[in-house]
């Protein structure tokens, strides 16, 4: 498949769930349309949401867009006069909403920031990050600073900035479009990007620190396509699939399917009022906008909060400030990558079958180039010292050169980074052996793959 048709076919996905079946208390509610009392919020109101334009470099609020701020005593735009105001992020003491913004249609997505809470009049919103790209879905990290997702030629990549200003870091390195989720508790930012199978069209969801090292995968029983992940106070994250919602929980390593709803879909991020109560983006059948629903997560009872059409809530209320993450890069070219066992994986390797690794990068026109080999230990661990911000991907080798296993996603690696893998796709939930590599034994010096021209 090329990659025109290949990118044809991710503007034809629709980022829904809708699975199950309504319950009769559902059915009651969304007929009659009963009264619901109503949490403080914000949400983005739209008669048009398309999820997975921004993919294709097409526009999600093709007809505009509002915040509205929801509270007990009325309801309100946060940024009134803009053509398009989206993607709101309360602020951690619940009194700020980071948000993505355009005044006029022909403006790019823009960074702003605007008080919620106001004795009168609206406060002039405030813009943080003004780039000719478009710049959307920002989040609030810790120590005044957000990342967000900005345009580039490789597709949409992730940034931090400074609330104050300043030359922003970008933190992802492989093609394709990521865009941001959520910012973990422990400190790490979760987001949606490509699937590892280059022959799959889905999205999954990965972390990375807020230095842009430690790139992964959340979880690696990678199949259906994930998206609008969002971290609840318990610490689960729940995320919308093609079958509804879904979620992860530390206890297990898969996922687990939530309570079906079928006759409609979902689209974008919930935002948990209780834990048995969510604020959801749902719409029964295709010929009708979204709205914002409040959903019952044990039995799929939902009612309608809004009377006009809606996505994107997100409480307004105080939350825990997630942990600041101490970056741990180091002053020196390029990155060390030890692997302790590539024999530790998901696929069955046969002890003694892999001869060597080989590392490759991206060059600019998409074509894998190879920037070296060389042997594993007979331990399966191997040493290398790998360039920096740039796509890389490994490939297992047995002696007579057949490829026994090989990445089909990116991975990048920072500057001064040094990391240190299980095994070969074994799961960022596996734990190694108490065991010295070999490699290490054998000399502390790691193989350098800088390729030809380096």
């Amino acid at each position: 498949m090329n990659r025109n048709s290949r990118a044809l076919r991710i503007c034809k996905l629709r980022w829904i769930g809708a699975a199950g079946i309504l319950s009769f208390g559902t059915l009651l509610a969304l007929a009659s349309g009963d009264a619901h009392r109503t949490p403080a919020h914000v949400y983005t109101s739209t008669p048009r949401f398309d999820p997975d334009a921004w993919t294709c470099g097409q526009e999600r609020f093709p007809r505009g867009a509002a915040i509205r701020v929801v509270t007990a005593a009325a309801t309100r735009d946060l940024a009134p006069g803009f053509f398009a105001s989206a993607d709101p992020e309360v602020s951690f003491d619940g009194q700020r909403v980071l948000f993505a913004g355009k005044p006029r249609r022909e403006d790019p997505w823009q960074i702003w920031e605007a008080p919620v809470r106001v004795p009168s009049a609206p406060a002039e919103p405030r813009r943080i990050a003004a780039w000719p790209e478009d710049s959307i879905r920002p989040l609030y990290l810790p120590d005044g600073k957000i990342v967000y997702a900005r345009k580039t030629a490789q597709g949409f990549q992730l940034e931090v900035l400074a609330l104050a200003g300043g030359q922003p870091l970008r933190i992802t390195y492989a093609p394709g479009n990521r865009l941001t989720c959520d910012v973990l508790h422990d400190g790490r930012v979760l987001y949606e990007g490509p699937h590892p199978s280059a022959e799959s069209a889905a999205n999954d969801l990965y972390t990375v620190y807020p230095d842009g090292s430690g790139v992964e995968a959340y979880r690696c029983d990678h199949g259906v396509s994930r998206h609008a992940a969002r971290q609840l106070p318990s610490r689960d994250i729940v995320f919308t699939t093609n079958k509804g919602f879904a979620r992860f929980t530390s206890a297990l390593a898969m996922q687990v399917d939530m309570a079906p709803v079928r006759g409609g879909e979902f689209a974008g991020p919930l935002a948990e009022v209780t834990p048995g109560e969510w604020l959801v983006s749902f719409r029964p059948n295709a010929r009708t906008p979204y709205a914002i629903y409040s959903l019952n997560p044990a039995n799929g009872a939902l009612a309608k909060m809004t009377d006009g059409p809606g996505v994107e809530p997100m409480m307004l209320a105080a939350r825990d400030v997630p942990l600041r993450f101490p970056s741990g890069l180091h002053d020196w070219a390029g990155a060390n990558v030890l692997c302790l066992n590539a024999y530790t994986s998901k696929t069955n390797i046969a002890d003694g079958a892999i001869g060597s690794v080989r590392l490759y990068t991206q060059r600019a026109e998409g074509q894998p180039a190879l920037l070296g080999e060389t042997a594993v230990e007979s331990d399966g661990s191997f040493f290398l010292h790998v360039p920096s911000e740039q796509p890389l991907r490994m490939e297992l080798r047995d002696r007579s050169g057949r490829v026994i296993e090989a990445e089909h996603g990116w991975f990048w690696m920072r500057q001064g980074e040094q990391r240190v893998c299980v095994g070969c796709h074994a799961g960022p939930e596996r734990a190694p052996e108490n065991a010295v590599p070999k490699v290490l034994l054998r000399k502390d010096v790691p193989v350098r793959m800088a390729g030809a021209s380096q």
